[in-house]
């Protein structure tokens, strides 16, 4: 199946930076936006001076809401019913749609993670997972967890659960067993895991659903990225069923690799090829999660070089990843 991109608007981001690091070099990379409605996109990025903060762009005008934020800590942005969240560790924030300053939240329990990632999942009903890191490797994005958000009571509340994905409950049994004789630190484990990374995580009609990016982190490595999977999991981690994916990619012939993301309306797996050496020549593609199509996207002319970031009701929001975003319409290809 084929799609066209028809142009509807477009905007320039004066003294702004959309993304500082490509996509390709890590799972975390890259993730941290989302699209609230057909002309309303929000996205955590940096100004000219190198201020970290919130671009809010609706009805094509923005604004940036600086954030004055620990350069250490990751900041998860997550998307609600009435405005957004700004998470890390210990810390949460919250704008409504129509606000201009950010209001504490209060964690009643905090996150047993000591690192989360900027990766913005997709919740439902005040419930939203949290993609975690618990190796040593900084780019890893190799654990979940989930909070509960109760915007009656402000308050936050995370799950006592830290857990990675799993092919099988044996597995998991025995990563947890090993973990145990080192008194919970990952590092000291005997029993040596190939963390799968969790590129996007989303919960949908009460199921848990991952794409996951093979288990290669460290750029050099990823000549050897091995699979790609769309996976239904357990709240454990464990695989409940196989969806959509490929492996055994480096017995191919060709540098072989995807990132994904959920679209907002939870409608499509948006892939992004790491390299252009197999027969995607470096294009994106669309799954359609109704049906499982790969669907081929032609961008408007003049704009072949910019990515989809996301899709809310047939309207597709793209970039040139400097500072420009455009709104798009699908049509029939």
């Amino acid at each position: 199946m084929k799609i066209k991109l028809e142009k509807l608007s477009e905007r320039q981001i004066e003294g702004i930076t959309l993304f500082e690091v490509s996509y390709k070099y890590a799972p975390i990379y890259s993730k941290n936006h989302f699209a609230r409605a057909k002309d309303e996109f929000v996205i955590y990025c940096i100004d000219s001076e190198k201020n970290k903060g919130i671009l809010w762009l609706r009805n094509n005008e923005y604004k940036f809401i600086p954030i004055n934020t620990d350069d250490r800590s990751a900041n998860l942005l997550l998307n609600t019913d009435n405005g957004i969240i700004l998470i890390t560790k210990n810390k949460a924030l919250k704008m409504e749609a129509d606000g201009e300053v950010f209001t504490p939240i209060n964690i009643e329990s905090p996150c047993m993670a000591e690192n989360i990632t900027e990766i913005s999942t997709l919740g439902e009903e005040g419930k939203y997972p949290v993609i975690c890191r618990v190796s040593v490797e900084a780019m890893a994005a190799n654990s979940f967890t989930f909070f509960k958000y109760d915007k009656d009571r402000n308050t936050i509340k995370f799950e006592d659960i830290l857990q990675p994905v799993f092919t099988t409950e044996n597995t998991m049994k025995r990563f947890f067993e090993s973990l145990s004789e080192a008194d919970g630190l990952y590092y000291k484990m005997d029993f040596k895991y190939n963390y799968p990374q969790i590129g996007s995580m989303m919960i949908n009609d009460d199921a848990i659903y991952v794409f996951l990016e093979a288990d290669i982190v460290n750029p050099a490595g990823l000549s050897t990225y091995k699979y790609y999977w769309y996976v239904e999991i357990t709240k454990d981690g464990v695989y409940k069923k196989k969806i959509w994916g490929a492996e055994r990619l480096d017995k191919l012939q060709g540098k072989r690799g995807v990132r994904g993301k959920f679209s907002a309306d939870k409608k499509y797996l948006i892939l992004s090829p790491i390299f252009k050496t197999d027969e995607w020549k470096g294009k994106q593609k669309l799954l359609r999660l109704s049906d499982l199509e790969l669907v081929d996207i032609t961008l408007p002319r003049g704009y072949s070089k910019f990515r989809v970031l996301d899709i809310f009701d047939e309207n597709v929001f793209i970039s040139d990843e400097v500072d420009k975003i455009v709104i798009c319409k699908m049509t029939e290809g």
